[in-house]
């Protein structure tokens, strides 16, 4: 047991040292980071299943689902990537922890940062607790009454999730910065294993469900910042043990006299790092600032909509992005443009190679996965039907939402913070505008939609916005360095596109037929609307893995000869 524990937080893995062969190195490190977020995520969805059941889909669910969405925000924010991302850029290029110094200079500003990050985070903490009724106006100004305090008071429960977010992002950020992915990896499956036994004790009786999914989410975030803090102190340590003869030359010297000034420079950049990647939620946010004073219940609506929307994004841009961070950051430090373009190119690629059979599945299957998941208790058709429209506007974002994680890595590793964050602004203006001018199109009859369909759909307008951006500062980035290397090096070719467009096509018609067809043999309720869904979903992923092996697409066919390497072995 402890050589395993041993090997789970001190080995080291090839993505830097194998930087330049990036793609290989790439899909294999996404690929066992989807196994862990697939784990996450049906645990998170078990979670977000209980909630639907316990709270349905009203007043009382609209508050907490209010309650919910910041601590939700900080955690893509802190402990999910955001501000690891910045982190993990800052750190590579400032402490080069591919070399031996440079792991002894991680270990020494990894301190500092702690020191500096900690201080500032229980004070925002401590004053957001005292000013959640200001918060939560904000939040959802369409709050009134009772609504609002109880939206306050589980606020307030809720809050201390912010300060063991950033610390637990400090310690994945270490982990990241000397390829390590196993435990940060893991961490979110047991984040949502303490959230889902809170919320058992709701179902059990022992706590209100509102509370039990406010204090579940503070203690997971607890147990989380626990676990990274113990890996990054046993891998730091490790490497210094194995480094400390070494410790020569310039990074030697910035480790032993200047930890507190590296650290201000990896911090100095977090601000805008931050903002640039926090667009996705603050385009979810300004959606549920809109949705708040529409129809009642909007607001939980969205929330389960992007709870569901989670399930493909972990699985993808946030794997892929986190990935390919390291390995772009050394490639940018180091000059070396055509491996980076090669690298940011082969992220875009898988990115939208699983991301548009994502989208066209949830369309074909979005309504009766909504109602199989959490049609249940407090949760009736009326809000399932609710959650369905909300998820089908959500779709046509989905792409962009998954491709921004890449794009957002590939800027920070160039430095590009300032114009990050500009880009989420842009996001958040397109969001606010074009959510106002639907909600007004379609309450003076110029639209036929339902103005409960604005909020989503102006979110994903947003998120293409920030795509256009982020392409846009990749250009000018990679000019600026000298490159000789264009944008359309960095993006992947038309003939891939088509390839993949035409078997997310595929995809999604067929598991429409499949539903349909069950819905028509059966009534499709209970265990007949999983054995649906189950072969509506198969089939739909055989369609679109024959039409790839139809139009020789080569991820698809390098997929298969890797598959049969390993069937002889």
């Amino acid at each position: 047991m402890k050589d395993s524990t041993e090997r789970l937080v001190t080995e080291y893995p090839q993505p830097l040292a194998a930087a330049a062969a990036p793609p290989t190195g790439l899909a294999r490190t996404a690929a066992r980071l989807g196994g862990y977020a697939l784990a996450s995520r049906l645990l998170g969805l078990l979670r977000d299943m209980s909630m639907a059941w316990l709270a349905g889909s009203g007043p009382a669910a609209d508050a907490l689902a209010a309650a919910l969405r910041l601590p939700h925000i900080l955690r893509r924010l802190l402990g999910e990537g955001s501000l690891s991302m910045s982190l993990t850029a800052a750190l590579v290029r400032q402490c080069r922890p591919d070399t031996a110094a440079g792991r002894v200079c991680l270990g020494q500003v990894g301190r500092a940062l702690a020191v500096r990050l900690g201080l500032p985070l229980t004070l925002l903490t401590l004053l957001a607790v005292a000013a959640a009724p200001w918060i939560m106006a904000g939040l959802a100004p369409g709050f009134a009454g009772p609504e609002r305090e109880r939206a306050v008071f589980l606020l307030r429960l809720c809050l201390p999730y912010g300060l063991a977010a950033g610390m637990a992002a400090l310690g994945t950020a270490l982990l990241h910065s000397l390829g390590l992915f196993r435990l940060p990896g893991l961490s979110p499956v047991l984040f949502n294993a303490t959230a889902l036994a809170f919320a058992g004790a709701a179902a059990l009786g022992a706590l209100p469900p509102g509370p039990a999914f406010a204090l579940g989410m503070s203690c997971a975030g607890l147990v989380q910042w626990g676990l990274l803090w113990w890996g990054a102190r046993r891998a730091v340590r490790g490497r210094q043990a194995g480094a400390s003869a070494f410790q020569t030359g310039a990074h030697a010297s910035q480790a032993a006299v200047r930890p507190g000034r590296m650290a201000w420079r990896c911090l100095s950049g977090t601000p805008a790092g931050l903002a640039g990647a926090c667009a996705p939620q603050l385009c979810l946010l300004a959606a549920a600032a809109l949705a708040s004073s529409l129809t009642p219940g909007l607001v939980a609506s969205l929330y389960y909509a992007e709870r569901l929307l989670e399930l493909p994004l972990g699985l993808v841009g946030v794997c892929l992005g986190t990935a390919s961070l390291p390995a772009l950051s050394l490639l940018a430090a180091e000059g070396r443009y055509a491996d980076f373009a090669a690298a940011l190119g082969t992220a875009l690629r898988l990115t939208l190679l699983l991301s548009l059979p994502a989208t066209a599945g949830l369309w074909a299957v979005g309504a009766p996965l909504v109602r199989g998941l959490f049609c249940h208790g407090a949760f009736d058709a009326a809000a399932a039907q609710a959650t369905w429209l909300a998820l089908a506007a959500s779709l046509p974002g989905l792409p962009a939402l998954a491709c921004n994680r890449s794009l957002l890595a590939a800027c920070n590793a160039l430095g590009e913070e300032r114009r990050t964050a500009l880009s989420a602004l842009a996001a958040v203006a397109a969001t606010l505008a074009v959510g106002a001018a639907l909600v007004h199109s379609c309450d003076a009859g110029l639209l036929p939609l339902a103005p409960a369909l604005a909020p989503p759909l102006a979110a994903g307008a947003g998120l293409w916005v920030q795509t256009g951006l982020l392409l846009r500062t990749l250009v000018g980035a990679l000019q600026r360095g000298g490159a000789s290397v264009g944008l359309a090096a960095c993006l992947p070719g038309g003939a891939a596109l088509l390839r993949q467009g035409l078997a997310a096509l595929a995809a999604g018609l067929a598991a429409r037929a499949l539903m349909l067809a069950a819905e028509v043999w059966s009534s499709a309720a209970g265990p007949a609307l999983a054995l649906a869904l189950s072969l509506s979903v198969a089939g739909g992923v055989t369609a679109w893995a024959l039409c790839l092996l139809a139009l020789r697409d080569g991820d698809m066919l390098a997929l298969c000869a890797r598959v049969r390497e390993r069937a002889h072995l």
